[in-house]
């Protein structure tokens, strides 16, 4: 029997040490809140046993009172600690049902009954401690198994909902543990004439299976060891959920990172792509409207709005023309409209790129925008400037509510200054197309100085002469005189056909760069009759700037000039090569020659020279006596 007492009482201690090492304050369960009342009721009925145990050994009288007064403290002790316990378990659950909290108002009134019998025999039984031990088990031992048996069945019924479904059955498993320490330690008690002790006490159970009750309580107290303690694996299999959901969470969380990065990368990379386009179209010379255009539509898409627009101011700065504009559609020109919208007129002329309705003092109501027939909530307008002066803005529109961010107005200023850049470019064109025809007609001037003009003053002295030869009869002098006129007249008609052809060719831009030389070179060796041929080893037409493109064909046109002049050549060639981002020239003719080079003079090489340095080139020419001359030419290319 000691080693039964002994067995419980450890069992019972074994319970209160587990709970109390498997303490989890910092778990959401209810059970986590609540251990501390069970390993203090292990720690108390374990002790309780080992009295029993003491008592056994057949202790002297005053021993026997101590310890037997200590029983009975301890015992109810325990027993109320194991009600505090299933108390805070179930409350803590979760909500209890109604019906349940009507309980203890029907109970009040038999349980305040039964306790006040319950003194009253205590106070009156000859033996206070087996009065003490059939109460203690009756009214607290058995409502307290009952209530920590019934939260263990809630604590378990939520566990499902906790997506803690592995451990349910070992927590269900605590609770019929529960029920069946109800039943041994609640209901089983010392014979006694009161309630049931008459017919279920030790006796009894002693009769019924010839085992002692203290045995079953043993086995009661070992079964509450194994399944409380398995039922404490519920704390493990939160913390394992736990430690998925945050790795789950943190998963998710650099997944959603990882997106954000690759979206602002796309953003990013669309905007380099858009910029280093519109910068190839720029410098390629495009142009300028369907530049424009493609800015617009570049705005609308990048900037995810409705609309972009670009105006210009007229040449008073009075108002404002819608240039061109970009929608769902696509781009369109919008042929000079008039922008009479007082947001967008005041947002240009502060100069300041600004957002629609932050950045304004009063909020205006949303304004109907032309291009979309619909009303417009949110703007952004950057101004376009050129040479520190306003020319002109662009802006984009949303006709919902999102805001345009301060990283929309840096984008949208940076597609502004491609299209100032684009604008510029247009205007400068403009003036080298002025200066271009301002040079060739200084040209025409001179060639007509020096060739019509002069033939026309020596042919008017010409014919005084052969008036005056006639006059005389000097017939044979006179015919002498009428072929020199005859051969100055070829030549002059020769210099003005070369000129006009020269005139036809750098006014040809429209074709292209090789076909306007293929043409002038054909023509230019029917009309001298030197066998002249155009050899080019390129597929695409090289990427000259206007500049360099029109001084090529000057300098061919004179080398060629030369040639019909003064070489006395009959065969003439140009070739046209691509070489180290340079487009490279020769013309070879298997003319006379020279010895030296001259520098000056009428055969226009220094000219020649100056052409090819002002587009940034170069220019050589080698020569031989009766062995033909070359000349080399290049110039640089535009990057693609």
């Amino acid at each position: 029997m000691m080693t039964i007492y002994f067995i419980s009482g450890l069992a019972a201690f074994s319970l209160g040490l587990a709970v109390l090492l498997e303490n989890r304050d910092s778990s959401r369960l209810p059970l986590g809140g609540q251990l501390p009342w069970l390993a203090a009721f292990g720690f108390a009925y374990g002790l309780v046993e080992w009295l029993d145990m003491f008592l056994g050994y057949g202790p002297s009288p005053a021993s026997r009172s101590v310890l037997i007064t200590a029983r009975s403290i301890l015992l109810p002790l325990s027993a109320l600690l194991l009600v505090r316990f299933g108390v805070g378990l179930v409350n803590d659950a979760g909500p209890i049902p109604d019906w349940i909290e009507l309980s203890p108002i029907l109970l009040i009134v038999p349980f305040g009954l039964l306790l006040g019998y319950a003194l009253v025999v205590a106070l009156t039984s000859p033996s206070l401690a087996t009065a003490a031990d059939m109460w203690s088990r009756y009214l607290l031992f058995l409502p307290g198994n009952i209530l920590a048996a019934f939260g263990f069945y809630r604590q378990w019924r939520g566990l499902k909902d906790a997506n803690l479904s592995e451990v349910r059955g070992q927590v269900l498993g605590a609770s019929i543990a529960f029920v069946l320490n109800a039943l041994v330690v609640g209901l089983i008690v010392s014979p006694a004439p009161h309630l049931l002790a008459p017919w279920l006490n030790d006796d009894m159970i002693l009769a019924l299976t010839r085992i002692p009750v203290q045995f079953w309580r043993m086995v009661s107290s070992l079964a509450l060891l194994f399944f409380v303690v398995r039922a404490l694996n519920v704390f493990e299999a939160e913390r394992r959920h736990q430690l998925k959901k945050l790795d789950e969470e943190r998963t998710h969380a650099q997944d959603a990172t990882l997106m954000a990065q690759l979206e602002a990368r796309q953003v990013a990379e669309n905007w380099t792509d858009a910029l280093v386009s519109l910068s190839r179209r720029v410098a390629n010379m495009d142009n300028v409207d369907d530049t424009l255009m493609e800015i617009v539509a570049m705005a609308r898409r990048l900037l995810d709005a409705d609309t972009a627009v670009l105006g210009l101011w007229d040449e008073n700065m009075e108002h404002l023309l819608a240039k061109c504009y970009a929608t769902l559609d696509g781009a369109f020109m919008a042929n000079d409209q008039p922008v009479t919208i007082n947001l967008i007129l005041k947002a240009i002329r502060s100069s300041n790129p600004s957002r629609y309705p932050e950045d304004f003092r009063v909020s205006n109501q949303p304004w109907e925008c032309p291009f979309l027939n619909r009303e417009v909530k949110s703007t952004a307008i950057v101004p376009l400037h050129l040479e520190d002066q306003s020319f002109g803005g662009l802006w984009v529109a949303r006709v919902d509510e999102r805001s345009f961010s301060p990283t929309d107005i840096m984008g949208l200023e940076r597609l502004a200054d491609q299209a100032v850049i684009a604008i510029e470019h247009a205007l400068m064109t403009k003036r080298v197309q002025s200066l271009a025809i301002y040079e060739e007609r200084t040209r025409i001037a001179r060639e007509m100085h020096d060739g019509v003009a002069q033939i026309l003053g020596y042919l008017n002295l010409e014919m005084q002469t052969l008036e005056s030869l006639l006059e005389q009869g000097d017939n044979k002098t006179a015919l002498s005189e009428i072929r020199k006129a005859k051969q100055s007249i070829k030549l002059t008609h020769d210099d003005v056909r070369e000129n006009i052809l020269s005139l036809r060719t750098t006014l040809s831009g429209e074709e292209g760069l090789i076909p306007a030389l293929e043409k002038y070179v054909s023509e230019f060796g029917i009309q001298t009759g030197i066998d002249t041929h155009l050899m080019c080893d390129m597929k695409t037409q090289p990427h000259l700037s206007p500049v360099a493109e029109a001084q090529l064909v000057r300098i061919i046109q004179e080398a060629l000039a030369n040639v019909r002049k003064h070489a006395h050549a009959s065969q003439v060639q140009v070739n046209l090569a691509c070489h180290d981002h340079s487009l490279c020239t020769t013309i070879t003719d298997d003319g006379i020659g020279f010895a030296n080079v001259p520098t000056r003079g009428h055969y226009g090489l220094a000219t020649m020279r100056e052409r090819a340095k002002e587009a940034n080139g170069g220019l050589t020419i080698t020569s031989r006596e009766n062995e033909g001359t070359q000349v080399k030419l290049w110039l640089p290319l535009m990057q693609q």
